[in-house]
């Protein structure tokens, strides 16, 4: 027991003046009767002062306090809410709560005292209350109604909250008063309520990629809801223009629905999504608007190396809405500021020294720094000895060129059999291979030809190729007879050879390898152990080629014993000279071949057909050259499909003719292959931009075939908008999102450097769909942000406006091209008819101690979780003072104790 007035106690100190006057009556009473009539008279007065101070005895309530809340928004069905109402009347006549009361909530609260005031309870469907007795059914705020459900509660006894909700909050943060119903001790006990329809569908969200471009090809994204399976109507509207429509099969749950569409339209432009499902009971959620910011055409500077060819090309991405400023090399040199007026720069076959040091800088720094695109296309002009290996366009590129330029000097000795075996369309091939790589060869180039069978025989003798003409004639009057000796054909081209000071020296030896052996004592053996390794090496090789495992040699086997052949071979490597060959023939010593080249450091080729033969000796006299060159007619491989080749079917596009051989470097995308897997079509990031390599041509020269395809537009078009700048971040981002009844205005200032801009004040003048216009003022969120929020009148056809306002730190030009933004509230969040959010309900119930869609047991079962109060006592102290006053009046007046 307390006393919550103590202060009264002082009252006790009239006592002593009670005991006095009782001493001085003394003589006029007995000393029996004086001494129970002062004992009486003091514990009447000591009672009373006691019940003035106001005692209290803590005790815990008993009985079951429980308050039922009800969601009576626009989400929840009206015929479940009348079926819980009919639950709630039965339970409590079954199990007679101490305490119920009944609170209905949608914007707002409402506590009722009857289960019968819920049906008088007066609703609008509008998003706020027209009437302050009304509830405004298109806002959900729990938070507010467990806020006042709280207040229902006024006795000690358990606590019990019985919520009736679908979970799904419009306004405030029910999250926020769950610590105080932990600290009240109220335990909740969530019902998840049905859905107002059971047949909706709605537009969701509609997402448009950052970025785009008018008349750029784009997808736009619908997201559709659906509560359940339905066959429905898509349609994506840009004002009265229809851009789409689709049949679609929903499923339950979020749909993307992908819109591949162009926007006509620049700056701010209003998409609006469209949904028609039948049965759907709510119009008011079948369509959605966004603003969606649309940057103009993109402008690509076009620099060809050979500007009568740039017409192919220029004419392509122009109908693709992409323009084009084509200039020469040297236009582009003498004016470099063109970069500040472009997205993109397209550089295609050209020599290196076309662009002086102060363009590529100026290039680079466009890209690296401005997040400009650059895209190589290559060409002719691009390898060799004014090709871009090495150079400082290269560190922007994503490939590596092949630094090795074309050899200034090189001795070549063709060895071509022409025994019996030979005869025919071989021989004939074989001078097409002779003649081919005599065109390869420059002025200052030696060659020799030596036709050999038994003996070797000089065609053309090692000389400058100067006089072609005759050397072609030589080679043209090749005939075939005799039998096939290699010994004699090496031994020639090292006579040949020795006194040669050409720093390549090379042999290239075609035949089946079916040879005579070379006559006794024609070998010596200089370093044997050498060649036998070597020759081991390159059968092991062989075998590995054709698929098979090299047999396992003990260290003890002899290893092979050179012949003849292989010491000249061997003879040769020692002078520096190497040698290749090309084997032909329906059963050709590949054996001997391979070791001969590989004893020779060369490379060994095996023609599979004679028609490759010509190939072959083209190959590998462009290896000796040095040149980073493929002519040959190739399909492109695509690696991966990348955006450039979104829509493109490459297993039906038309041959390439050539392309320049590169290596890809580390962490750059390779999205084509060309022939041995050289990369053909490579992207990568510089810095802030990105960079594009195509490794042919553009033009009528290795794509003359691709020019006149259907997709070659649009390849070009799709690799170029790859390339474009994207949003950096870098400068002012304004955007306006909704949520839920308000829209948040935001403004994101950077430097070029991605410092932050603060001290900033934006203003924003606001349109409303009424046509008022107000200026809203915006206010540090963050460093460099800025952000706002204003209230919104759903159910508005017409957007509401936003436009950033020049003043406030912001300058013209910061503010020039960053347009208004368009934000609809056509509905509310209300429409969307989805399931209760159960897992908010579980957790809010597990955060209370109550449960989730409980049995009527569980809300009433008895916890001893009454919470402590104080019970006021004073009375039994004045009832007890009356009965102690009452016996002093008997004792003094009862005649037996006078």
């Amino acid at each position: 027991m307390t006393l919550l007035h103590s202060q009264a106690l002082w009252i006790l100190l009239v006592l002593p003046t009670l005991w006095l006057l009782a001493w001085h009556s003394r003589e006029r009473h007995t000393r029996r009767r004086l001494v129970g009539a002062v004992i009486l008279r003091s514990i009447a007065i000591t009672l009373l002062v006691v019940a003035v101070a106001y005692p209290r005895v803590a005790e815990r309530g008993q009985g079951i306090a429980v308050v039922y809340a009800l969601d009576v928004s626009r989400s929840v069905s009206p015929d479940f809410l009348a079926r819980t109402a009919a639950w709630i009347r039965t339970i409590n006549e079954r199990h007679r709560p101490a305490e119920a009361r009944y609170v209905v909530f949608a914007d707002r609260a409402l506590v009722l005292d009857s289960l019968d005031d819920v049906a008088t309870v007066r609703v609008t469907q509008d998003d706020r209350a027209t009437r302050e007795d009304a509830l405004a059914q298109g806002i959900t705020d729990i938070e507010r109604a467990l806020r006042v459900t709280l207040m229902g509660f006024d006795s000690t006894r358990e606590r019990r909250l019985v919520l009736v909700t679908d979970g799904r909050q419009t306004q405030g943060d029910l999250w926020r008063v769950v610590p105080r119903l932990q600290e009240e001790g109220v335990r909740v006990f969530t019902v998840p309520a049905a859905p107002a329809s059971e047949q909706d569908a709605w537009v969701e969200a509609i997402h448009v990629p950052p970025g785009v471009r008018q008349h750029e090809p784009v997808a736009v994204r619908v997201v559709v809801q659906s509560f359940a399976p339905a066959r429905a109507e898509v349609s994506l509207w840009e004002g009265p223009r229809r851009l789409g429509f689709l049949l679609v099969e929903l499923h339950e749950g979020a749909n993307d629905v992908v819109f591949d569409t162009a926007l006509p339209g620049s700056g701010a432009t209003v998409l609006t999504a469209k949904v028609s499902v039948t049965g759907d009971r709510f119009a008011g959620n079948d369509s959605l608007s966004e603003s969606v910011p649309v940057a103009p055409p993109p402008q690509v500077l076009y620099v060809e190396g050979l500007p009568e060819s740039s017409r192919y090309l220029t004419e392509a991405l122009t109908a693709h809405h992409i323009q084009v400023t084509a200039l020469r090399p040297e236009a582009f040199v003498a004016d470099t500021s063109v970069l500040s007026r472009v997205d993109a720069v397209i550089l295609s076959d050209l020599l290196a020294p076309s662009l002086d040091a102060r363009t590529v800088a100026a290039l680079l720094e466009f890209v690296r720094e401005r997040g400009g695109g650059l895209v190589f296309a290559a060409g002719e002009s691009t390898f060799g000895e004014n090709g871009f290996a090495g150079s400082a366009i290269e560190q922007a590129l994503p490939v590596r060129f092949e630094a090795r330029r074309k050899r200034r000097d090189l001795d070549l000795v063709l060895l071509i059999d022409r025994s019996h075996s030979m005869r025919g369309r071989k021989l004939e091939l074989a001078k097409t291979a002779a003649l081919s790589t005599l065109d390869l060869l420059e002025s200052r180039h030696r060659l020799a030809v030596v036709a050999f069978d038994s003996r070797a025989h000089e065609v053309v003798p090692l000389e400058p190729v100067g006089n072609r003409r005759r050397a072609e004639d030589l080679i043209s009057g090749m005939t075939a007879r005799g039998q096939t000796s290699l010994h004699p054909a090496l031994a020639d081209a090292k006579r040949l050879l020795a006194g040669s000071r050409a720093s390549t020296r090379h042999v290239i030896l075609l035949s089946d390898g079916i040879t005579l052996q070379p006559p006794p004592g024609t070998a010596d053996k200089p370093n044997a152990e050498q060649i036998q390794a070597a020759i081991l090496r390159a059968r092991e090789d062989s075998l590995r080629e054709i698929g098979l495992t090299p047999p396992r040699r003990e260290t003890d086997e002899p290893p092979p014993e050179p012949g003849a052949i292989e010491m000249l071979v061997a003879e040769l490597a020692l002078d520096g000279v190497t040698v290749s060959t090309v084997a032909l023939g329906d059963k050709p010593n590949v054996a001997l071949m391979r070791d001969i080249a590989a004893i020779g450091k060369g490379r060994g080729y095996l023609a599979r057909d004679d028609s490759e033969i010509p190939g072959l000796f083209v190959k590998e006299t462009r290896r000796l050259l040095g040149e980073s060159l493929v002519e040959e007619p190739f399909r492109p491989k695509v690696v991966h499909r990348a955006a450039a080749l979104a829509g493109l079917d490459l297993n039906t596009a038309p041959e390439l003719r050539g392309m320049v051989v590169t290596r890809a470097k580390a962490f750059s995308d390779v999205v084509l292959r060309g022939p041995k897997d050289h990369p053909l079509l490579v992207t990568t990031q510089y810095g802030l931009g990105r960079s594009v390599a195509f490794l042919s041509d553009v033009k009528n020269r290795w794509a003359s075939d691709w020019i006149g395809w259907d997709g070659y537009g649009r390849f070009w078009a799709q690799v170029v908008r790859d390339a474009l700048p994207r949003d950096i971040g870098a400068g002012l981002t304004f955007r306006v999102t909704r949520d839920g009844a308000t829209a948040v205005v935001e403004v994101r200032a950077l430097r070029p450097d991605f410092s932050h801009r603060n001290g900033l004040a934006p203003t924003v003048r606001v349109r409303d769909p009424l046509g008022s216009i107000s200026v809203l003022a915006l206010r540090p969120v963050e460093p460099g942000r800025y952000g706002a929020r204003l209230s919104l009148d759903a159910g508005r056809v017409q957007p509401y406006r936003f436009e950033l306002l020049e003043g406030g730190g912001l300058t013209r030009s910061d503010v020039r091209d960053i347009g208004e933004r368009n934000l609809v509230y056509a509905w509310s969040d209300e429409y969307r008819s989805q399931p209760a959010d159960t897992t908010a309900l579980r957790a809010l119930s597990d955060a209370t101690g109550g449960s989730f869609a409980p049995r009527a047991d569980d809300i009433f079962a008895v916890r001893g979780d009454g919470r402590w109060g104080w019970t006021p006592v004073w009375p039994g102290f004045v009832g007890a003072a009356l009965a102690f006053f009452l016996a002093d009046l008997f004792w003094r007046r009862s005649p037996w104790f006078r």
